[in-house]
């Protein structure tokens, strides 16, 4: 349990792309990370993260939610949407979901693209006032 799935470490890598300090920190981050816990929800998951003390921490802003990853799946109907909580400045969990329906032992034929962005490229200026927002 101590590695992230196949779809985890996809979400991970769109949501942790991007030039910006703050997502830096949290690429070093995810490298060292352990899986503590992975909860199934039946309409999703919670997957919980441990950083280890030596690995930096982000300075100033402390807590936010960045959730601009969505998906589609062959066998999801209504697509599914995932959450990172970043807590006392470290990654703390990665939250997935679908939109009513339940969660597949296997999700088939994931495609993510990023919300809110022109062409389903990633709008970076909404997502450095989440992460640099106070």
């Amino acid at each position: 349990m101590n590695t992230m799935t196949p779809l985890e470490d996809q979400v991970m890598r769109m949501l942790l792309a991007g030039n910006d300090d703050v997502l830096a920190v949290l690429r070093q981050q995810i490298e060292q990370a352990q899986i503590s816990s992975r909860k199934l929800t039946g309409a999703g998951f919670y997957t919980e993260f441990s950083i280890p003390s030596e690995i930096a921490r982000l300075v100033g802003r402390q807590s936010f939610k960045l959730g601009d990853v969505n998906g589609t799946a062959a066998n999801i109907k209504h697509g599914l949407g995932f959450l990172l909580y970043v807590n006392d400045g470290a990654i703390a969990m990665l939250e997935g979901y679908t939109y009513d329906d339940p969660w597949p032992d296997n999700v088939e034929g994931l495609m993510l693209t990023y919300s809110g962005g022109q062409n389903q490229n990633r709008n970076m200026h909404k997502v450095k006032q989440i992460v640099h927002s106070t």
